[in-house]
């Protein structure tokens, strides 16, 4: 009897590109379809919203982090065989690596085909581009990032053998086409599909696509590794777990307040890759904020409501030194906190991600 094999897909994207929203739609169209979902999730450190969130909508989550996958392939694939073996039949794994990470294919897709294709069935690759970024990227800028960093924005685009433009929601329909053509231009022969996890446009069309293709790893693409460590070297990183304690504190006003206080310290010329920010408190409750960008691009979603404490998650990508980020962030927090409220650091991790050493680098694409 031939062996059943599991769907395994690989989700990637520059940090908010809007991928642990996409993956929070698709597990719940995946489970109307009657297929059983896992996760596995990727950081330079512990502690990720995107985890904490997608583990609301799928049980089934794993959080792999201390480095990019390609250069822990051996505890990727450990993770996957752990999903395989206690996921009680899972049709579909997920994978998101980290956003600033590039050359997916020849570390990852090209030794997963050729030594585990007795248990997984490869998907496309997708990577997903937010437009906005992705109409300056095309048109030749950097789209507000330091050219190194915009050069593994492009190598993401590069390697993929799916494009999905996402937040379609937030552009017209005539950018939108005018955008989609200028994508197949540049990045000929990939699959491209228009999607917003919000309204839900697209995405049946994309899951489809990565549920019937067996396309995957199609293209290889070169990397100059100076340039790729430089552009993942600039970013500060930091996450961090805070317990918040007060009287009937309003904790989605607070959230909102210390995301002021925080983009005050930054500056408005910050190049921010991804600020995101959970707050949850008691029955479940939580709001998250997510920013992208300039102070402009932050958004919310969710209500944590009120309450006397609550446990606030924070991920903050920026370019900038990781001990001056980390004390722009605690520094936001204290200006933040009222009286007669209190706060106390239960993790803090912060540090600018080291030079990539993947443990394969294939020079072939495998049949």
């Amino acid at each position: 009897m031939k062996a059943r094999k599991v769907k395994l897909v690989f989700v990637g994207g520059f940090l908010g590109a809007g991928k642990t929203t996409l993956l929070q739609a698709v597990c719940g169209l995946l489970a109307a379809r009657g297929k059983s979902v896992g996760l596995i999730t990727n950081d330079q450190a512990e502690g990720l919203v995107d985890t904490l969130l997608l583990t609301k909508s799928n049980r089934v989550t794993r959080e792999l982090s201390g480095s990019c996958f390609c250069c822990n392939y051996h505890g990727f694939t450990e993770t996957v065989n752990e999903l395989i073996r206690q996921g009680a039949g899972l049709d579909v794994i997920i994978a998101e690596p980290v956003g600033s990470c590039t050359d997916i294919s020849a570390t990852i897709l090209q030794p997963l085909k050729e030594q585990m294709q007795a248990v997984v069935e490869m998907a496309p690759f997708s990577v997903l581009a937010d437009p906005a970024k992705l109409e300056q990227i095309l048109d030749g800028g950097d789209a507000g990032m330091h050219p190194s960093a915009a050069y593994i924005y492009r190598k993401q685009l590069e390697e993929s053998d799916l494009i999905g433009i996402t937040k379609t929601d937030t552009i017209s329909a005539g950018r939108l086409a005018l955008l989609a053509e200028k994508a197949k231009l540049v990045f000929p022969g990939r699959e491209l599909q228009c999607i917003s996890a919000r309204t839900g446009a697209g995405l049946e069309a994309w899951l489809d696509d990565i549920m019937t293709s067996t396309v995957s790893g199609s293209r290889l693409t070169a990397v100059d590794y100076a340039i790729y460590a430089e552009g993942e070297a600039l970013l500060g990183w930091l996450n961090a777990a805070v317990l918040l304690q007060g009287t009937a504190v309003d904790w989605d006003a607070f959230l909102e307040n210390y995301f002021c206080r925080l983009n005050g310290l930054l500056g408005a010329q910050a190049r921010v890759g991804h600020i995101k920010i959970m707050i949850e408190s008691k029955n479940n409750q939580y709001r998250v904020g997510n920013q992208t960008g300039p102070a402009g691009t932050l958004q919310f979603r969710g209500a944590a409501g009120a309450g006397n404490i609550a446990q606030m998650t924070i991920n903050v990508r920026i370019e900038a030194d990781a001990r001056v980020l980390e004390r722009q962030v605690f520094e936001a927090l204290a200006n933040t906190i009222d009286d007669g409220m209190f706060y106390e650091i239960r993790q803090c991790r912060s540090l600018s991600p080291g030079y990539p050493k993947p443990q394969y680098r294939y020079d072939y694409v495998v049949a």
